[in-house]
């Protein structure tokens, strides 16, 4: 009898320790369809962009694809490769970069990957986040982006990985503060944010615009500082063909 308790306590163990590695099982089954084991042939726009050696921005969908205009909705979707599992904490964000905006606009947890959820060690996170994912599988980042009221004729879309210290019991684990996985390779603005699109508005140069809020209601940031807290003041990415200095973009080797 005792050995028969003892397989059943061993069974059940190792059960949970399966639910807890199954990326989808943790999280929910639907999330299946947003998760491949190759990028897809028919992407749109190939790219690589690493983050950290840790994961690899791999392509990405636009429609529509040159045009963004104020109050339009623009659907992207994001190929990301997992390369190296990841720790705790780390989030997706997404960046609407105008010049006339001192700090971007955030759509970090819009998404089915992206939705918030409660999480023990955490408070919250995104259902599907970085930290979840397995090495070797690639993920599908859906988003319907609403285009902010800007006033300038042109948009960037930025994309990257952050986090913010993990917290346990009031001390931060490994010490780290809220940061970005490093750009590594690839396109990117030069604040560890890969570049995805330039797009125009429609706006005629220094044409008034409602503003309206910045971010779309109950849009939130999740745990990281580094997402959406830009310094303020900083201008948005040059127009094509320019390159004033401190915003060019700057492609790593």
């Amino acid at each position: 009898m005792k050995s028969l308790l003892w397989s059943s306590l061993l069974f059940a163990t190792a059960a949970l320790g399966c639910a807890g590695q199954g990326e989808t099982a943790a999280t929910d089954a639907s999330l299946g369809q947003y998760v491949l084991s190759a990028v897809p042939t028919d992407v749109q726009n190939r790219t690589l962009v690493d983050f950290g050696g840790a994961v690899h921005l791999v392509g990405w969908d636009l429609a529509p694809a040159d045009k963004a205009a104020p109050g339009s909705t623009v659907h992207l979707k994001l190929y990301w490769r997992s390369v190296k599992k990841l720790s705790p904490g780390w989030s997706l964000f997404t960046h609407v970069i105008a010049a006339d905006a001192a700090k971007p606009y955030a759509f970090d947890n819009v998404g089915p990957l992206r939705e918030g959820v409660s999480d023990a060690a955490l408070g919250t996170k995104q259902k599907l986040s970085p930290s979840d994912w397995t090495p070797g599988n690639v993920y599908v980042d859906e988003q319907d982006i609403v285009v902010p009221k800007v006033g300038v004729p042109e948009i960037t879309l930025a994309v990257g990985l952050g986090r913010e210290a993990v917290q346990y019991a009031g001390k931060e684990i490994e010490g780290l503060a809220g940061s970005r996985l490093e750009v590594l390779s690839g396109l990117s603005d030069g604040e560890n944010r890969a570049v995805v699109a330039r797009l125009a508005t429609g706006v005629v140069a220094g044409q008034k615009s409602d503003r309206g809020e910045r971010r779309r209601p109950g849009d939130r940031r999740p745990g990281f500082p580094g997402a959406g807290r830009d310094r303020p003041g900083r201008p948005g990415l040059p127009a094509p063909g320019q390159n004033p200095a401190g915003s060019a973009l700057k492609e790593k080797p």
